[in-house]
């Protein structure tokens, strides 16, 4: 590097494109130590993360670590999952199955008007959302229910590829890989785009799938029961 270049480094009077600090102001890990440094710290709190994915594709057991690290007496609500609950996986997951609702809305509009209330109710930690379209202002109603709340909305659908631009705080695309899941940011605030990790099928199924058996043996992973 030039003298002077790295003159300037040395007095931190040079920003480089690689440096990105934490974008976020509270941070939960994710369980997962390469996404955690992805994403720079962890999942957003008291926002709204987008999930994309092509059908079931481990999206529950990617957020069950932070779900399960709540350590909150608080609601969990799951609006419109693809399948019923299962009382046997919840209790698996430790999860108290008082503090858990599922509610089925049949109209998006009911669904959306439901996600607020439960956001910005203060009763609820985690609301977890399956929805295949929203507008910017449904989504900016969305964010201030959860700044509100003190509460996380995690937003599910569909992976497509034409869609409109929103602020998201966080966007991820989630794809099925041949070892692991691969994980691409889509949207990031006060970060770069694009960028990618592998989660490898073992760190995802620890209780399934054992590293030292080689990952090459496994091309897609377990189903994880939901229903």
């Amino acid at each position: 590097m030039n003298a002077l270049l790295q003159q300037l480094q040395n007095r931190q009077l040079i920003w480089q494109a690689s440096q990105t600090e934490a974008p976020y102001e509270h941070c939960q890990s994710t369980g997962f130590s390469a996404l955690d440094k992805l994403l720079g710290g962890g999942w957003p709190q008291h926002n709204v993360i987008e999930l994309q994915s092509h059908g079931a594709c481990a999206e529950l057991q990617l957020i069950q670590k932070a779900l399960a690290g709540s350590g909150s007496e608080l609601l969990q609500i799951w609006i419109n999952p693809p399948a019923n609950l299962c009382a046997e996986y919840l209790l698996q997951q430790k999860r108290p199955l008082h503090q858990v609702l599922q509610l089925n809305a049949p109209r998006s509009a009911d669904a959306l008007w439901a996600a607020e209330l439960c956001l910005k109710s203060g009763s609820c930690m985690d609301v977890l959302l399956w929805q295949n379209n929203l507008n910017l202002t449904q989504l900016k109603r969305l964010q201030l229910a959860a700044a509100q709340g003190q509460s996380q909305l995690y937003f599910f659908r569909p992976a497509i590829a034409e869609q409109q631009l929103l602020p998201w705080a966080l966007s991820l695309q989630l794809t099925p890989a041949t070892t692991g899941l691969q994980i691409r940011i889509l949207k990031r605030k006060g970060g770069w785009q694009q960028q990618e990790v592998l989660l490898p099928w073992a760190e995802l199924y620890p209780h399934f799938i054992k590293p030292e058996l080689g990952q090459e043996r496994y091309s897609r992973p377990p189903l994880s029961r939901v229903s």
